[in-house]
């Protein structure tokens, strides 16, 4: 695998792993990076090996890469095609076969969260911080959070993660069971190793049987996201968020 791969995946013996692997944007993707993924996940041979996800340095996943969305407000039709490839993205994850485990590194924003809210089980470091997010920046879910977040900790806590776009910590995202387990940063991907190898032990069979019965119409969900947001991003005060947002990055990379 290439050093410069944005999506890096590796074959072990008890499991897969899928790493965001952007770390310079805090592993929020653009569409090249969806596409690598995408091109990835088709080409997994051994579907009955869980699959971990992580991330690349300090932060799990920040959502998409909002820089880029201010250079295709205008362009309804690339708009669309770039939800498109992400419904079929994180389809694809909700239906992979065997058990997903997302191992929460660090920083989680927006579709990080999406990310984590896909995965069938999630274990998450001490430092981690995780939050819905997408209200901070004018915008609202896109990935899916609008019911995933629901769907995993119920309405009340739901709307407020949403609704705030306030972070919480490891010990609170277990608390609400927003992830199953918290542990020592260093010790994240044994645990996230230690639990593929749990649920490996039973038959391939049984796992995708079970997930098919507690399956989700996330594709439905995705769809009306996608459709409310090419709404959204014509509006003045939507435009005007991301370009408080880009002025604020460029000043930070100024200093």
């Amino acid at each position: 695998m290439s050093d410069t791969a944005t999506i890096v995946f590796e074959t072990h013996e008890g499991h897969h792993l899928l790493r965001l692997n952007r770390p310079s944007a805090l592993n929020a993707f653009d569409q090249a990076m969806l596409q690598e993924w995408l091109n990835v996940l088709k080409g997994i041979e051994d579907t009955t090996k869980p699959l971990i996800i992580t991330g690349t340095g300090r932060a799990f996943c920040t959502g998409g890469d909002l820089k880029k969305y201010l250079n295709r407000l205008d362009d309804i039709a690339g708009l669309r095609e770039y939800f498109d490839l992400l419904a079929e993205v994180f389809v694809l994850l909700a239906e992979y076969p065997a058990a997903t485990i997302a191992a929460i590194n660090g920083v989680t924003v927006a579709g990080g969260i999406e990310i984590m809210c896909l995965c069938d089980l999630a274990i998450a470091a001490e430092s981690m911080r995780i939050a819905d997010g997408h209200v901070n920046y004018g915008l609202h879910p896109g990935g899916g959070s609008s019911s995933t977040l629901v769907w995993l900790v119920g309405e009340r806590r739901a709307r407020w993660l949403i609704l705030s776009g306030e972070f919480i910590d490891a010990a609170q995202a277990e608390r609400i069971g927003l992830v199953n387990r918290v542990v020592p940063d260093a010790e994240l991907y044994q645990e996230a190793m230690r639990m593929a190898a749990a649920v490996a032990k039973a038959s391939p069979s049984s796992i995708r049987r079970i997930k098919n019965l507690m399956k989700r119409d996330i594709g439905g969900v995705l769809r009306r996201e996608r459709d409310s947001l090419l709404e959204h991003f014509q509006a003045p005060e939507t435009r005007e968020r991301l370009e408080i947002f880009a002025r604020r990055n460029e000043k930070k990379a100024n200093r």
